[in-house]
């Protein structure tokens, strides 16, 4: 599956999604793929979502206050990367 690019950010963070997927329910969605380099610069921090719905999975060094922001770019543009592949 490939990763789309979406955004990426003077901080080093990624933001990428994949086509559309389909449960077994018939309802559709995309995964969410955040990277970035952690505060070492050695490794990197890393999240998926699937929207529209559900909420992070995979974690890898983000905190919840990170994830909260990571959630504000789901919420002004997860429709936006659902969609274009529609």
């Amino acid at each position: 599956m490939e990763h789309h690019p979406f955004l990426s950010f003077d901080n080093g963070l990624e933001i990428t999604y994949s086509d559309i997927k389909k449960k077994r329910s018939g309802s559709e969605y995309v995964t969410i793929y955040f990277e970035q380099p952690d505060e070492t610069g050695r490794d990197f921090k890393s999240a998926q979502c699937n929207f529209p719905c559900g909420g992070f999975t995979n974690v890898v060094g983000y905190t919840p206050e990170e994830l909260d922001h990571l959630w504000e770019h789901v919420a002004k543009a997860g429709n936006l990367m659902f969609c274009i592949h529609w």
